[in-house]
This record gives structure tokens, sequence and C-alpha cells, in this order.
């Protein structure tokens, strides 16, 4: 297979997403490689957008979606923080409860009330911040995908963390993949020699496990308090829950910005490359 037929592979609907080398890229079995001229199966994908002036005009904008996803992200982490201080003063009067000391209703029914509206606070700002990054998410790995040939569809961006088992470590894939990929563009095509966020992507995931093993444990032990002594340790678990809450959101938040400027860096070299070439 010439180099030639290999970059045709690279664009057909029978293609291997995740291999790129000739001797496994196509996925059709029994395939014979070594043809002559042009595959007769050979299917243009229309996704494929072939041509630099044609892969910049498809490139779509992600800057504001990646603002507004870091926005919501901030709300979440300043309702974590409001959550734990919360559930504090909800151990200190459960404390007081364990001591049989006198409480009022008027005070018992203020922290639950307290309690309500953070909790829907939370839920909704929470919910819809989800929404935004997975917005931007999909967007940063569409964008990847007309410049490279991705491991994956743009579907999967948003699709991964829905499906089980699969959610475990797909998404995080598909970040790295975003970075790596987005790195070694730029580092191409400048003097830059900057480098893949491994570290804070691989802390990003870490956190991101953590704190859902740690919501659905939660989760089952509320449900199973009846006493004074297991709502103490289920405020204790809301209260280190929301403290990596913290930690979590401020981690995203760098981890969509720095991706941002990478593609924002790239997308502004592609450009001068575009001007240079039409000179």
């Amino acid at each position: 297979m010439t180099n030639a037929q290999f970059e045709k592979c690279k664009q057909c609907l029978n293609r291997k997403r995740s291999v790129n080398n000739k001797e496994n890229i196509c996925n059709i079995k029994g395939k014979n490689l070594d043809f002559e001229d042009s595959c007769v199966d050979f299917i243009l994908d229309s996704n494929v957008i072939v041509g630099t002036k044609n892969k910049i005009e498809a490139i779509r904008p992600n800057l504001e979606r990646a603002k507004i996803a870091q926005v919501l992200i901030w709300i979440v982490m300043l309702l974590d923080a409001v959550s734990a201080f919360s559930s504090y003063l909800q151990y200190n009067l459960l404390l007081l409860l364990k001591n049989e000391e006198y409480v009022s209703d008027q005070v018992l029914d203020s922290n639950d009330f307290r309690e309500q509206i953070i909790a829907i606070m939370y839920l909704g700002a929470f919910v819809v911040s989800i929404v935004t990054f997975l917005r931007w998410f999909r967007r940063a790995y569409y964008n990847l995908n007309i410049r490279v040939n991705c491991s994956h569809s743009e579907g999967w961006a948003a699709g991964a963390w829905f499906v089980p088992i699969i959610s475990l470590f797909r998404p995080y894939q598909i970040m790295k993949e975003m970075d790596a990929k987005t790195t070694n563009l730029i580092n191409s095509k400048t003097n830059n020699q900057l480098k893949s966020d491994v570290t804070v992507i691989g802390l990003w995931w870490a956190l991101w496990i953590v704190s859902n093993y740690i919501g659905q444990y939660l989760f089952k032990v509320v449900s199973k308090s009846q006493t004074i002594e297991g709502f103490l340790n289920s405020t204790l678990i809301e209260i280190v829950n929301s403290i990596l809450g913290v930690v979590l959101a401020i981690v995203t938040a760098i981890t969509i910005r720095s991706y941002s400027k990478k593609e924002t860096m790239l997308e502004e070299i592609e450009k001068r490359e575009a001007r240079t070439h039409n000179l």
C-alpha cells in the first residue's frame, strides 16, 4: 500500500478509528490491502474534511463554551463550600442531641430547611454544570476529530459518561487523547515544546472517581440512618464529600482552562498558516 492509498484509507468509513497503521487500519474481515490504484470498497467518510482551508472553516468555536463551563463549575464549588459549612453546623447540632442537651424545635426545623435549600440549589447547579461541561467536551473532541484521526467519534465524548463500566475509563482516555494530540499539533507547527498535562488530567479523573464512590456510599448511609450516631457518621461523610467537591471543582476548572488555551492557540496558528498560504 502506498502512502497516498493509506491517506485515503484513513478517510474511509470502513477504517478502524483506534488504529493508525497500514497493516491493521481496515475493518473489513479478510480484506487484501495489496490493491492497485484505489480500493473498490473505499467510501469517503462525509465526516472527514480534507484540505487546510476546509478544515479551518469546519472548526466550531468552543472558547465561549469553555468559559460557561468554568463559571458553572465555580458555582458548584461555592455551593460545595456552603454545604460543608452547613453540614458542620448540623454535626454540632447532632452532638448536642447526642449529649441530651435541649434543642428547640425551631432550631431543628431551621437546620432541616437550610439543608434542603442547599441540596436543591446544589442539585440544580450540578446538573447544569454537567450539561455545560459535556457541551464543551464534545465540541473540543469534534474539533480534534477534524484535525486528526481520533480513536473515537465525537458522540463518545458525551455518551461515554453514561455507559456502565466504560464510564470508568473512556472519558479519561478521551481527555488524555485530546490534550496529547493537541499538544503534539502545536509543537509540530511551532518552536514551542509544550507538555501534555498528564498529571493534572490523572488527578482530575481520580478525584472524579473517588467523589462518585463517596457520593454513592453516602446515599446508602443516609437512607439507612435511624440513630443519632448514624446521622453523625453520615454528616461527617457529607463534610468530607463537600470538601472533596471543592478540590475536584478547582482541578476541573484548571483542566478546562488549560486545554482551552491550547485549543485557542492551535486555532490561531492554523489561521496564520492559512493567511500565509493565501499570500
